[in-house]
């Protein structure tokens, strides 16, 4: 695996496990992590998984209502467990492309004036950005788990963007271990799409990893969300695939 794939699934991983351990909701097996949260379909996942002999196990507990069924791996990863993969049952559900920048090389620009950004510092703005995250995505977020992130920025930066006083889009940062920074839940709510709001929160954002002194920051985008990222200087490494049985 390249190190910018590393870089990119990494960070990925560390967020899902960041966000399942400060919400009480993270389960940790021997060849495995899960996410499964009632009521919530983020970050509801099983990642990381090291071995292919867990497949079958990890199908099982998907059958038993126990896992989510929701597996995700870095392409080169579900390249090699190709056939271990298919033989679980388990098929290709999404994929989304992981993409790096080099801050230093792409430094961001600036944001539209009329553009306010926030950062989440109580409960209710939990709940705000939980509320712009599902109508941009149209799946569940939990505010509750949100509201357990607050407080932490040395790892996770929640950010609210409005348009003439009215909520419009949201961003988070989060820096891993390895020093890096991800972008994750850049969303627009349907009523302002077309408006550049994701181009310029991820601006946004870039800034603040900029301040924050860090080299290389990740994301893994959507069809179309990829032109964006890419006019913003990212450029695209490998995909990330989840997989699902068909139960």
């Amino acid at each position: 695996m390249e190190q910018d794939e590393k870089h990119i699934i990494g960070n990925l991983f560390e967020h899902w496990a960041y966000v399942g351990e400060r919400a009480g909701l993270l389960t940790t097996a021997p060849f495995y992590k899960a996410v499964m949260p009632e009521g919530s379909d983020w970050p509801r996942r099983v990642f990381d998984v090291e071995q292919p002999e867990a497949l079958a196990g990890i199908v099982a507990q998907i059958h038993q209502g126990l896992l989510p069924n929701a597996v995700t791996f870095t392409a080169s990863v579900a390249e090699a467990l190709e056939a271990p993969l298919a033989a679980a049952g388990l098929q290709p559900k999404m994929s989304l492309q992981g993409m790096i920048i080099y801050l230093r090389e792409n430094p961001p620009g600036e944001c539209p004036e009329h553009i306010r950004f926030r950062l989440a510092d109580s409960g209710a703005d939990a709940y705000t950005f939980a509320t712009i995250a599902a109508g941009s995505f149209s799946y569940r977020v939990d505010g509750a788990v949100v509201a357990r992130l607050l407080g932490q920025e040395n790892k996770i930066k929640i950010f609210i963007g409005t348009v003439d006083g009215q909520t419009a889009c949201c961003g988070l940062i989060f820096y891993d271990e390895a020093g890096n920074a991800g972008l994750h839940f850049i969303g627009t709510l349907p009523d302002f799409r077309g408006k550049g709001l994701a181009a310029a929160m991820t601006t946004r954002l870039l800034q603040e990893c900029v301040a924050d002194g860090k080299r290389y920051c990740v994301l893994h985008a959507s069809k179309a969300g990829l032109p964006i990222y890419t006019r913003l200087g990212f450029e695209p490494v490998k995909e990330v695939i989840t997989y699902a049985h068909t139960l």
